[in-house]
């Protein structure tokens, strides 16, 4: 389908009739391409029927002969330039939340809250992420997640993706996409499924830009630029965008370690320690992507995103060691100053060509680059209790680079076939990581000498191949889609100091299973079942040391091997609106960050990822919206689920941790005269086990209020984060022979407002969605 241009016109609709009685037969409507297909249709007279707004409809006779391809045609769609209706407002507000088969959509830009936000701050507000609020991971409903976005992957570590979405501004997000169930096409990667955030896109040709500024009032300071622009004639359109991130954080930690008797369990010595980390930082993100439509069956798209941070950090660390007595016998004080800095870049060139009305066929290729370099300068000194020095101070300096190249490419191939849909599709992806950390210590607090023992020199490499099959389709009341995966890995992890070679090679088979079936005009019951995995992060894989302190440190561990989850769900949608579902998952290889002794009876402790056996998930998700009034609007999310942990790294006897967790939220949505909107939301989370730990309840309360101004144009957000103080991170664990608890707080607290302005045409066509073929082996850049 055409319009001027002549350019093809996506979301056109297209509606077939029968010729006799204009009877509804089956709609559907036009991609990037301006391609449409109506497969399944019987022989016979038909009108085709097309239209989109700013252009005049077209209606045309169709006649359909059993055994006979219909032939392939053109559709010339007028732009309409009659006068534009005046002092008429249509204004169509879709659900917060909408229930699919295969994923929940939460639709950001329908609620107040979301204005104001960071994007990471969005995720930690949709039903069922956790955002941890120390590492910044994030898993969905209890299970480690692939964060895309766009449908596209970040080249981001769990830190580096933080900032990022840290320094995209919810104003620019459309919508959040839970898929709990991802079908055959997705990588396996993440065994929760996959989080995608669609930013926004608009509809008509013409020149959009946008500028957004945000600050916050707090004890520390935080401010965010942005500016994107977006420009569209005929075939070709054009994009850019850059944020600016400037965030002063302190986080404070509270942490009691107890050193056990292995026999009697009896408490030997005690370290309690607390922590002030202040820290600055600077984000740089920045876009620009190029779409060509070379005909109506061919569009080419590029795109380039880099990002660069640079952070510094002050931490004070004061650690009291007691011996079988409450009272300290002295004192570690640990200064640790921290410069960081990454730059990342990456690229993708997409190919998507339609070769009929039936077949579809698309190619991706894709590179990024990754550096990273960290220095710590770590200082210790012991004191007695009145403060004098007790011993010489111990001084510590390491660098600790990383360099990290990813090749990704990928083809997929389409084809409709009657009423039924197949899909398949290759992948090759190679990745290659350098890491040399230097370590010195000071001698006789003269001298900087190498420290042998800390240094070392690691690289890896990886290499992925994948194919896939997908196979869906409609049977009377029932959609159906089955899939599967082949993916094999090879890899080699070569610690070159103690010259340490591990290889790896491993093929595994991902089946997906889905079936929907309507039982009621808009009732559903929906079946899906999904194998997916989780590889080590590179980062996991490097047994670099990062030191806290001289009596404790964490370390990558090149053993790894990948854990593996199998997720069956059962939902039920009432009235397209509430649902509710019950799912089970068990995952093998379980990968959880553990604390054990350095050596049976030494006090300095080490941290490192192990492969713990199983947990074993059993779930259970409700979704009610209400609206009591035209001018308020309830959201309602619950998820609960029973967890049963089967625990054994290579050291340490079996053991089995069981727990319950739930999670309830809710978001009130108010329209006020004079165009004012605004919004209460809270959530309240139970006491949860992670692996060897349990994390205590908590829960929150935010406020919102939007006002618009110069017809839509301008618009002001203000938010009230956290109204009550109480977010914050409360651990227990017991492993081995210790004991730890850890109370960690962050700046949850903090009153935003953000000025949005645009201009130009407001209504920007949409790009084309090109996949990303690398995207699953950025997101384990930690």
């Amino acid at each position: 389908m055409l319009g001027e241009g002549p350019a093809p016109v996506e979301f056109a609709t297209v509606v077939l009739l029968k010729a006799q009685d204009s009877t509804h037969v089956t709609a559907t409507t036009t991609d990037a391409t301006g391609a449409f297909s109506l497969p399944g249709v019987a022989a016979g007279s038909y009108l085709l029927k097309t239209s989109f707004i700013g252009f005049s409809s077209d209606s045309r006779p169709v006649q359909v002969t059993a055994g006979e391809p219909v032939a392939r045609l053109t559709v010339r769609l007028a732009a309409n330039h009659a006068t534009a209706l005046k002092e008429v407002t249509i204004t169509a507000t879709r659900p917060t939340i909408i229930q699919k088969p295969d994923r929940m959509i939460v639709n950001i830009s329908n609620t107040v809250l979301a204005s104001g936000y960071t994007a990471l701050e969005v995720l930690e507000k949709s039903p069922g992420i956790y955002v941890n609020p120390k590492s910044e991971s994030i898993t969905l409903n209890g299970k480690g997640a692939t964060v895309i976005l766009d449908g596209k992957k970040t080249y981001m570590s769990e830190a580096d993706l933080a900032v990022f979405l840290k320094g995209l501004q919810s104003n620019e997000v459309q919508q959040i996409e839970l898929i709990t169930s991802p079908g055959a096409r997705y990588d396996a990667e993440g065994p929760g499924g996959v989080i995608n955030i669609v930013t926004k896109k608009g509809l008509q040709d013409g020149t959009k830009a946008t500028v957004t500024a945000g600050g916050a009032f707090t004890k520390n300071s935080r401010q965010n630029l942005g500016l994107s622009l977006n420009h569209r004639r005929g075939a070709m359109a054009l994009s850019a965008g850059y944020t600016l991130s400037a965030r002063q954080v302190t986080t404070t930690e509270q942490n009691r370690l107890d050193y056990l008797d292995e026999a009697t369990g009896q408490v030997l010595t005690t370290h309690k320690t607390d922590l002030v980390n202040p820290s600055r930082s600077l984000a740089h993100n920045y876009r620009a992507g190029l779409d060509w439509t070379l005909s109506p069956r061919t569009s080419v798209n590029l795109y380039l995103r880099g990002f660069t941070s640079d952070k510094t950090r002050n931490a004070t660390a004061a650690t009291q060691l007691l011996r079988y007595a409450a009272t300290p016998d002295s004192t570690l004080l640990s200064l640790t100053d921290t410069k960081y800095g990454t730059t990342q870049y990456s690229s993708n060139l997409g190919l998507r060509h339609t070769i009929d009305s039936v077949r579809t066929i698309s190619a991706d290729l894709d590179y990024s680059n990754y550096d990273s370099r960290q220095t710590n300068l770590i200082v210790n000194s012991f004191t007695t209790p009145e403060g004098k020095n007790l011993a010489p101070g111990i001084s510590l300096r390491n660098v600790l680079p990383t360099a990290i190249q990813i090749l990704a490419a990928q083809t997929d191939y389409e084809q409709t076939i009657g009423t039924h849909k197949l899909e398949a599709g290759l992948k090759f992806s190679r990745v290659e990581t350098d890491n040399d950390a230097r370590y010195e210590k000071l001698d006789r607090e003269i001298d900087w000498v190498n420290d042998p023992q800390r240094t070392n020199y690691f690289s890896y490499k990886e290499n992925i191949m994948a194919a896939y099959l997908s196979y869906s389709g409609k049977i009377n009341k029932l959609d159906y889609r089955i899939g599967g995966r082949l993916e094999n890995t090879q890899s080699e992890g070569h610690l070159v100091t103690s010259n340490i070679l591990n290889k790896r090679n491993y093929t595994n088979f991902f089946p997906s299973i889905l079936l929907n079936q309507a039982v009621g005009k808009d009732d559903f019951l929906s079946l899906n079942y999904s194998r997916r995995l989780q590889r080590p992060s590179y980062q996991d894989l490097n047994p670099f040391i990062y030191f806290q302190d001289i009596y404790s440190y964490s370390q990558g561990n090149p053993f790894l091997r990948p854990e593996y989850a199998n997720n069956i769900d059962l939902t039920y949608t009432v009235n397209g609106t509430y649902v509710i579902a019950a799912g089970y998952s068990r995952t093998n290889n379980l990968i959880s960050w553990v604390t054990q002794r350095e050596t049976p009876n030494s006090l300095v402790t080490q941290s490192r990822a192990e492969n713990l056996n199983s947990q074993s998930q059993y779930g259970l998700t409700i979704t009610a919206p209400y609206a009591p009034f035209a001018w308020w609007n309830i959201s309602n999310f619950f998820n609960g689920y029973y967890s049963i942990y089967s625990l054994q790294s290579t050291e340490n006897a079996p053991q089995t941790i069981r727990g319950f967790s739930g999670v309830y939220g809710m978001t009130n949505d108010f329209k006020i005269k004079g165009g004012w909107n605004a919004s209460v939301s809270g959530y309240f989370q139970s006491p949860a086990p992670y692996g060897v730990s349990r994390n205590r309840g908590q829960y929150s309360v935010n406020l919102g209020l939007q006002k618009k101004f110069l017809a839509d144009r301008l618009a002001l957000r203000v938010v009230y984060n956290d109204v009550l103080k109480t977010s914050r991170a409360l651990t227990d664990t017991r492993f081995s022979n210790l004991r730890t608890r850890s109370l960690y707080r962050w700046d949850s607290n903090f009153l935003q407002a953000t000025l949005t302005y645009s201009f130009g045409n407001q209504k920007i066509k949409a790009s084309s969605k090109s996949r990303n073929a690398s995207g699953d082996e950025e997101s384990r850049i930690k």
